[in-house]
C-alpha cells in the first residue's frame, strides 16, 4: 500500500465505523478530486462490509462548454470505477448577484448546500473533498496577508461539520503535496480535467499560487512544506487554547443571539487570546462572526479589558457589546430603546405571559408588576436597586425599566435579581421564557438574573 493510499484509508477508518452505508466524494474532474475517489474506492472495496463511496459533481452554470466538459468526464470516470455519480445544476453567477458577494463564494456556498443535500437523502454523514499540501499553503499565506492570529493561522481544518448540519467535510490530503498526487494518477492510469479559471490573475488564489509562491520560493525553496508545518503547529496550539476557551464559555450565559460573560470568567486567558474569547463567543450565539476583522477584534478586547474609553461597541452585522459591572453582553443592536413597562398584575399559582416571559407567583396575594423608581432600596438594605443590578451585569437603559413585584400597599416583595438579597423571597416568583420569538433585550435580563444557574440554553 502506497503512503498516499495509507493516509486516506487511515482517515476513513477513523471517520466511518462499522455499519455506516456510504459516503460523499466531491467530485469536480481536477486531479486533486479524481484521485481522491479512486483512493477512496480503494478503501471501500479492501475489506468486506466497508461503507462505499458514491461522487457528488456540482455544475456552477458558469464556464459554459468546458463547465459541460468537466460533467461529462465525472461521468465516464465513475462508470470506470463503478461508483454511483450525483450530478447537480445551480446558477451560481444568479446567486453571487442576488446576494452580492463573490463568484467564489457563491460557489462554495452552493456546493456545502448540495453536500448537505445529497449527504441527508443518501444516509451519507460525510463528504470527502481533495484538497491538498499545497492548497492548505496558500490558505495560511493568504490568512497571513489578511494579518490573521493564530486562529488563520491553521489553515483548513482536516475534519469540520458543515453548518449545523451534523454532516462532517473531512480533507484527508491537506498533509500531501500536489506532486504526489499526480504520480498517482499516473500510476493509476486516471485521466483529469483542468479548469481554464484556474490560470486567471482575477481570483487571489491563483495569484498566490502562481506568482506570490513561486517568488517565496526563490528565497525558501521548502516554503510550501514550511507553510504546511506552521498550520499543523498553529493547529495544535489553537486545540490547548479552545479547550481553555471552551471552559470559559461553559461559565457565560447563553440565549442566542445573546450571549452574557461574567466577570472573571476569562482567568487564565491573556492578551490576544481574550479577542479569540470574544471571537468565539460570538460564534457561540449568532452562529457566524458576522464579519469580524482584526479591528473589531482589538476593539472587543480593549472592551473586555476596561481600556476602552466607552462601555459599548456596534459590530459588523448590525451587533453589539456592552460592558457593565465587569461583565460583557453580546447581542443584536437594535437601536430602538425599550419600550416603557406598563405595570400589570401577577396572581397566586396562575401563569401570567408578559414582557415575553411567563410569570408564576407562590406569594398569597396578587402582587403588581411595576417599573424601579429612582433611588428604590433593596427591601431591608440601604443598598440601591440599581446598584444591585449594575453588579449583576444589567445594562443602564434596562435597569431604568426593570420590573418590580409590589404589594397593594405598595411594598417591594421581588425583583429578578434578588436572590442576592433574599433567597427565599426570590424562589416565591419564577419568570421563564413565554415565546422564544419574542426574546428581547429585557426579557433576556430577566432570565439571566433570574435563573442564574441556567446558563446554556
Amino acid at each position: 500500500m502506497s503512503s498516499l493510499q495509507a493516509t486516506v484509508s487511515g482517515s476513513l477508518s477513523r471517520l466511518l465505523p462499522a455499519g455506516v452505508p456510504r459516503f460523499i466524494v466531491a467530485l469536480s474532474g481536477g486531479p486533486d478530486s479524481v484521485a481522491i475517489l479512486s483512493l477512496c474506492n480503494r478503501w471501500s472495496h479492501s475489506s468486506k462490509g466497508r461503507a462505499v463511496a458514491e461522487a457528488l459533481h456540482v455544475h456552477h452554470g458558469i464556464r459554459g462548454a468546458e463547465a459541460d466538459r468537466d460533467a461529462r468526464h465525472c461521468a465516464r470516470i465513475c462508470s470506470q470505477l463503478g461508483i454511483p455519480l450525483h450530478i447537480v445544476t445551480e446558477d451560481v453567477e444568479k446567486k453571487a448577484l442576488a446576494a452580492s458577494i463573490s463568484i467564489e463564494t457563491a460557489g462554495r456556498e452552493v456546493r456545502r448546500a448540495r453536500y448537505v443535500d445529497i449527504c441527508k437523502a443518501r444516509s451519507a454523514p460525510l463528504v470527502i473533498t481533495g484538497q491538498h499540501g499545497d492548497d492548505q499553503a496558500e490558505t495560511v499565506l493568504g490568512n497571513l496577508l489578511r494579518g490573521c492570529g493564530l486562529r488563520g493561522l491553521r489553515g483548513m481544518e482536516p475534519v469540520t461539520e458543515i453548518g449545523a448540519s451534523g454532516i462532517k467535510l473531512a480533507r484527508p490530503l491537506l498533509g500531501i503535496r500536489k506532486s504526489e498526487i499526480l504520480q498517482h494518477l499516473e500510476r493509476a492510469e486516471l485521466a483529469s480535467m483542468e479548469d481554464s479559471t484556474n490560470q486567471s490573475d482575477v481570483y487571489r488564489r491563483n495569484r498566490l499560487r502562481l506568482e506570490t509562491i513561486p517568488s517565496l520560493q526563490r528565497e525558501n525553496p521548502d516554503i510550501v512544506s514550511s507553510l504546511m508545518s506552521i498550520s499543523v503547529e498553529s493547529r495544535r496550539r489553537w486545540e490547548i487554547l479552545q479547550s481553555r476557551i471552551d471552559k470559559c464559555l461553559a461559565k457565560a450565559h447563553i440565549l442566542p443571539p445573546r450571549i452574557s460573560l461574567p466577570p472573571g470568567c476569562w482567568i487564565g486567558i491573556e492578551g490576544p487570546e481574550i479577542a479569540d474569547l470574544l471571537r468565539s463567543a460570538v460564534l457561540r450565539a449568532f452562529g457566524d462572526e458576522g464579519g469580524l476583522v482584526r479591528e473589531h477584534l482589538n476593539s472587543l478586547e480593549k472592551l473586555a479589558t476596561g481600556e476602552s474609553r466607552s462601555a459599548s461597541l456596534l459590530l459588523p452585522g448590525a451587533r453589539k457589546a456592552i460592558r457593565c459591572g465587569g461583565w460583557i453582553h453580546i447581542g443584536p443592536a437594535t437601536g430602538t430603546p425599550e419600550p416603557q413597562l406598563k405595570p400589570f398584575q401577577i396572581s397566586p399559582d396562575t401563569a401570567t405571559d408578559s414582557l415575553g416571559v411567563r410569570w408564576l407567583s407562590s406569594f398569597s396575594e396578587p402582587l403588581t408588576i411595576r417599573s424601579l423608581e429612582q433611588g428604590e432600596k433593596i427591601p431591608g438594605r440601604s443598598g440601591s436597586i440599581e446598584e444591585l443590578l449594575r453588579i449583576q451585569g444589567v445594562p443602564p437603559g434596562i435597569r431604568q425599566n426593570w420590573p418590580l413585584a409590589v404589594d397593594q400597599g405598595g411594598q417591594i416583595r421581588w425583583f429578578a435579581g434578588y436572590r442576592n438579597a433574599d433567597r427565599e423571597a426570590a424562589a416565591m416568583v419564577s419568570v421563564s421564557i413565554a415565546n422564544r420569538c419574542s426574546v428581547d433585550e429585557l426579557c433576556y435580563h430577566l432570565l439571566r438574573t433570574s435563573c442564574p444557574e441556567s446558563r446554556q440554553e
